[in-house]
């Protein structure tokens, strides 16, 4: 069988040396190897949809032979879908997600590099080879803040770290704790999955409690996720979109995994889901009381990610499969508004919603992809978040009774501020600012392609639930 991962990693892995060794084409090459790429992971779910099964592990080299960590690479149903979704938004990325064009070397070469991360995080089979690609990734978009953020990316960077090595430790002590104590040393998740229920269970809720607080910083949900605002606030456009898009599915994919290996983790679910009710309606609360356009839309991701938190709580198909898909689908939907918040500034030099008006009669492509993005953060039908969001309150439902569905709320909540801020900033015509800079073709482009595959997943979501064991 052709090796689709293998394939994917190869492209990416050449575009970085290329945008490195030819630093004045870096985003042209970026762009080509990225889009290679994306198009092996498309490939890869239509096959696997068409097959009716995923494409089979693929195995390299063996790593630490002594310790039985081998690098190998697999698609899981979840994984090929955040695989898909995290290469075609790290691809908007590089070619449309700096409409500034400032520093293209550095921001494409860390992109490629995050976008290794990421595949190889989704699709890791082994949690040592599965913590290696997160500390990588988590490390590239710390220099991403770091080097190609605002005036305070400094603060934000360094406050990003911190929050994100705490998690980092309690991660990896998480899987010392699970090799020695499964009867078999492994670090395969298989292997895994099947011993786990030996493991002694003061063992298992020390691992649970571990795992979970580093996951639920990565995704975040309250109250670990005051790194977030200032995060997106500060980074580039590129920047928010892959950190809001991609990063905070490693916490969510990570919940999903604990659930699959944990058995006391069920035990929890209820508080879990209380805790991330809690989480949705409370930041909805706090998203009303902001006036820049990125923090409003950082805030919607702390939202959404409490939800998909409802929904692998409930520790049934439904919900897990649910999160999953409402995962890519929010990729998707965040990239999109980020990309167009970047480009209202560079249109506009402004972010704040109580000066920026007429956004509509300079900016029609930006004004529309900014209503298409709320239609998908709030699931509207034929979006691909409505899909995520009802298998998510079925399962939730399922397993909670109606206290399962108090989270809608939230998205009632977040839903009247958006269109509100939709009617007053960007379609508003009573006032015009002054259009500095128009948004070239690449911006267009990429607003294109996120609406074409937000509204592909909602419209024929069987592509991608086929695979889902529901």
């Amino acid at each position: 069988m052709f090796p689709f991962i293998g394939a994917i990693m190869l492209l990416l892995f050449a575009g970085l040396l290329a945008a490195i060794a030819l630093p004045r084409r870096s985003r042209a090459v970026g762009s080509l190897f990225s889009a290679a790429a994306m198009l092996v992971a498309v490939s890869a779910l239509v096959s696997s949809f068409l097959s009716g099964a995923v494409p089979a592990p693929e195995q390299y080299f063996n790593y630490i032979s002594q310790f039985g960590i081998s690098f190998t690479l697999q698609f899981t149903p979840i994984s090929l879908a955040l695989t898909v979704m995290a290469s075609i938004v790290a691809f908007v990325a590089i070619y449309s997600g700096n409409p500034e064009k400032s520093s293209e070397h550095t921001a494409t070469s860390l992109l490629l590099l995050f976008e290794i991360s990421a595949i190889g995080l989704f699709c890791s089979s082994n949690l040592f080879i599965f913590f290696i690609f997160w500390d990588v990734g988590v490390i590239t978009l710390f220099f991403m803040i770091y080097l190609l953020g605002s005036a305070n990316r400094r603060r934000a960077a360094i406050k990003f770290i911190i929050y994100e090595i705490f998690a980092s430790s309690l991660l990896l002590f998480a899987i010392l704790l699970i090799y020695f104590y499964t009867p078999i040393h492994s670090f395969d998740i298989s292997t895994i999955i099947a011993g786990a229920s030996s493991i002694p269970q003061h063992v298992q809720i020390l691992i649970f409690a571990l795992l979970f607080i580093a996951f639920l910083i990565n995704m975040p949900a309250f109250p670990l996720h005051l790194w977030l605002p200032d995060a997106h606030t500060e980074a580039s456009t590129q920047g928010s979109m892959v950190l809001s898009g991609i990063l905070t599915k490693f916490g969510g994919y990570g919940m999903i995994l604990v659930f699959q290996m944990l058995p006391i983790s069920s035990t929890y679910s209820i508080y879990i889901m209380a805790l991330a009710t809690l989480s949705a309606i409370y930041i909805s609360f706090v998203l009303m009381s902001e006036h820049d356009i990125k923090r409003i839309i950082a805030y919607t991701t702390i939202v959404e990610m409490s939800i998909i938190l409802v929904g692998i709580s409930s520790a049934n198909p439904y919900g897990i499969y649910g999160a999953a898909y409402a995962m890519l689908a929010h990729g998707f939907a965040i990239s999109l508004l980020f990309l167009v918040a970047g480009s209202v500034k560079h249109t506009y030099q402004e972010r704040d919603i109580r000066s920026l008006r007429g956004v509509v009669s300079g900016s029609v492509s930006s004004a529309y992809s900014f209503i298409t993005g709320i239609f998908a953060t709030t699931g509207v039908p034929l979006t691909a978040t409505f899909v995520g969001d009802i298998m998510i309150f079925i399962g939730a439902v399922t397993a909670f009774s109606v206290y399962g569905a108090v989270s809608i709320i939230a998205i009632i909540l977040i839903g009247a501020f958006l269109y509100y801020v939709a009617n007053k900033s960007i379609l508003s015509t009573k006032e015009k600012l002054p259009v500095q800079e128009y948004i070239g073709f690449s911006q267009k482009a990429g607003m294109a392609i996120l609406i074409f595959f937000i509204f592909l997943f909602g419209m024929l979501p069987f592509i991608v639930t086929n695979l889902f064991n529901v």
